[in-house]
C-alpha cells in the first residue's frame, strides 16, 4: 500500500483502541493489506495498560501515513471515537475496531457503491476462536430510521464509511453521546438523510470473546410457542420497569433529531415517533401503537410474518421494544 493520491477520493481509516494489544496487529495488518490506497490510518489508544501503545508506536513508525495518538486520560468509546474522527483528513472516513479482520477489497468496494450518498456500510459476520458462542444472522439488516431508534448495532462502526461531509450535518453532541453510541450516532443522521448505501456481502469478521465490550451471548429467538410465551412476558416485565428510561432516551433523540436540517419524510416520521414514545400520556401510547401499525414495513424485516400476524405485532410493539433496552434492566439479568 501506498500515499499516491487516489483519484476516486482520499480515505482515512480511524482506529480506536483500549487494551487490545492480543488482536491488534491481525487487524491492522488486514488494513494495510486493502487494494485501495489509504490517505491514513489513524490510531488513538484510550490510555491501555496491555502494550497495545507500543504496537500502535511500532507501525507508526514503519508507514508514515500511520499516525499514533495517546490519550492523556481516559475519554471512554465516544469520546475517544468521535475525537479520532475529528483528527481525520480525508475525503471519506472508514471506522475499524481492534479485534476484527477486513477482507482486502473492503475500502475499494465501499467507493465503488458509495455515489453521492453520505454513507456506504457493509455485511459483517461473527466469528469465534476461543470457544465463545456466537449466533450468525443471515437476513438483509433492516437499515430503516424507525427501526434505528429502537435497535443499536444495525450499522456497526466497523462496517461503515462516509464522506466527511457527515460530519458537517451533525447537531450538538454534547447531550446525545450519553444516549447512544457514536456508530448509531452517525447513522441516524446519514437515514434521516435517507443517505444510506448497504452491501449485503461479508468484508469484515467480527471476532467475538468473552472479554470484549460489546460481546453478549447470543439468545434463543426460535419461533417457538413457549419462546413466543416467555418473549411476550418479559417484555411486559421490562416494559413496566424501563418505560422512565426508555421516555427519556427518547426525549433526548427527539431534541437530536430536530436539529437535523433534512426535508426527509422520514425525519418526519421519526420526530413524531419520538414525541409519543416520549409522552406519559396514555393516550399517545395509543396513537403510538396506531403510528407502529402504520410504519409495520419499516420497524420490522419482511420474513417476520404478514397480514394480520404482522399487524397484531405492530400494535404490541411498543411494549415488545422494551426489549431493545434490556441492558439497563436491574431487575433481570441477561
Amino acid at each position: 500500500m501506498n500515499e499516491c493520491p487516489n483519484p476516486q477520493g482520499s480515505v482515512s481509516i480511524v482506529v480506536c483502541t483500549y487494551n487490545g494489544a492480543k488482536y491488534l496487529r491481525p487487524q491492522l495488518e488486514s488494513i494495510l493489506a486493502q487494494t485501495y490506497s489509504i490517505h491514513e490510518l489513524i490510531i488513538q489508544d484510550d490510555c491501555s495498560s496491555d502494550g497495545t501503545d507500543v504496537i500502535a508506536k511500532e507501525y507508526a513508525e514503519r508507514y508514515p501515513f500511520v499516525h499514533f495518538f495517546p490519550n492523556n486520560t481516559n475519554k471512554g468509546v465516544n469520546e475517544n471515537f468521535f475525537s479520532a474522527i475529528a483528527r481525520a483528513s480525508g475525503e471519506y472516513i472508514a471506522i475499524a475496531d481492534q479485534d476484527d479482520i477486513w477482507e482486502p477489497n473492503k475500502i475499494a468496494l465501499q467507493i465503488k457503491h458509495i455515489g453521492n450518498h453520505l454513507m456506504c456500510a457493509v455485511r459483517s459476520e461473527p466469528f469465534s476462536e476461543d470457544g465463545s458462542p456466537i449466533r450468525i444472522d443471515k437476513r438483509q439488516p433492516n437499515c430503516h430510521l424507525l427501526r434505528m431508534l429502537y435497535v443499536g448495532g444495525i450499522l456497526p462502526g466497523h462496517c461503515l464509511l462516509f464522506r466527511r461531509t457527515l460530519l458537517d450535518k451533525l447537531p450538538d453532541l454534547s447531550d446525545f453521546t450519553a444516549y447512544r453510541c457514536y456508530d448509531i450516532i452517525l447513522s441516524i443522521t446519514a437515514a434521516a438523510f435517507d443517505d444510506i448505501v448497504y452491501i449485503n456481502t461479508t468484508m469484515v469478521h467480527q471476532r467475538r470473546y468473552k472479554q470484549a465490550a460489546t460481546y453478549t451471548p447470543p439468545s434463543n429467538n426460535r419461533k417457538s410457542l413457549s419462546n413466543i410465551i416467555r418473549q411476550g412476558w418479559l417484555s411486559i416485565q421490562l416494559y413496566r420497569e424501563l418505560i422512565p428510561v426508555i421516555r427519556e432516551r427518547f426525549k433526548h433523540t427527539l431534541l437530536f433529531l430536530e436539529q437535523i436540517h433534512s426535508s426527509s419524510q422520514n425525519l418526519k416520521d421519526a420526530i413524531r415517533m419520538c414525541h409519543l414514545q416520549s409522552s406519559t400520556s396514555f393516550r399517545d401510547t395509543l396513537r403510538l401503537s396506531l403510528f407502529c401499525l402504520k410504519h409495520k414495513s419499516k420497524l420490522f424485516y419482511s420474513n417476520e410474518g404478514k397480514g394480520l400476524l404482522l399487524s397484531l405485532r405492530a400494535l404490541y410493539f411498543p411494549i415488545s421494544s422494551a426489549i431493545y433496552f434490556r441492558m439497563f434492566s436491574r431487575k433481570h439479568k441477561f
